[in-house]
């Protein structure tokens, strides 16, 4: 009687799970695959001025320098546009901290509705804000350890952000309107999952480089490959 029992336990384990994987591949399969290579011909970005300056709790220059902080990668966001369909913002809060008096990330894309915490890292003060209309906020003086978070509401590329006190720091958001994006540096290959078949604009989008754009065509289970190539600063 016990091994029926534990034979009938796994039929129906299996026949649970005959109802749910199906669906589940199906729903992959519908979609396809972009992969690409990113390469980069322009000029790379000049040095920025020193930011390693010791400052006050206030922001205010002091005599002696500190540690020079970590220099962030270069990195490019592609994205598609007008992917059709609802996509709701993850629950799960994205970071764009400062630390060593610059942002964690230059370029941070997210989908609408995505909730940003900014933490400050630094023993002194930020006060991180964006001139933006769409996506406004000012989040004020903050010390360190004090963290804001902002939902992003409104599509918007980019959401320039500053700090009130470090005029050298910035960063830029992009808000999405869908999921299908990621981010690459020059000569790495990128990769974007699960898209809905369809002809859309790829959008490769970077501060500094001028942005490019390019068609492509996505077939249900098939994998398009999309080189982009940066090859000019912007003006």
């Amino acid at each position: 009687m016990r091994v029926q029992r534990q034979a009938a336990f796994s039929l129906l384990s299996a026949g649970l799970f005959t109802l749910v994987l199906p669906s589940a591949v199906l729903a992959k399969s519908k979609g396809g695959t972009l992969m690409g290579k990113l390469t980069v011909t322009a000029p790379a970005r000049k040095a920025a001025a020193s930011a390693n300056a010791s400052t006050d709790e206030y922001g205010n220059s002091q005599n002696s320098p500190t540690a020079a902080p970590p220099t962030l990668p270069e990195e490019v966001v592609i994205y598609l546009k007008k992917v059709p369909g609802k996509y709701e913002a993850p629950k799960k809060h994205v970071q764009l901290d400062q630390k060593f008096l610059q942002f964690t990330t230059r370029v941070l894309p997210v989908l609408k509705g995505t909730t940003v915490d900014f933490t400050n890292n630094d023993p002194v003060y930020h006060n991180v804000f964006t001139n933006s209309q769409l996506n406004k906020f000012d989040l004020g003086r903050k010390k360190k350890g004090e963290t804001v978070s902002v939902k992003m509401t409104q599509s918007e590329v980019p959401v320039k952000v500053y700090c009130e006190v470090h005029a050298a720091m910035k960063a830029f958001i992009l808000v999405l309107d869908n999921p299908f994006f990621t981010k690459a540096g020059p000569g790495q290959t990128f990769r974007i999952g699960g898209i809905p078949p369809g002809t859309y604009t790829l959008v490769a989008w970077h501060d500094y480089w001028e942005p490019v754009e390019q068609k492509v065509t996505i077939k249900k289970g098939k994998t398009t490959e999309a080189d982009v190539t940066l090859d000019k600063v912007q003006e």
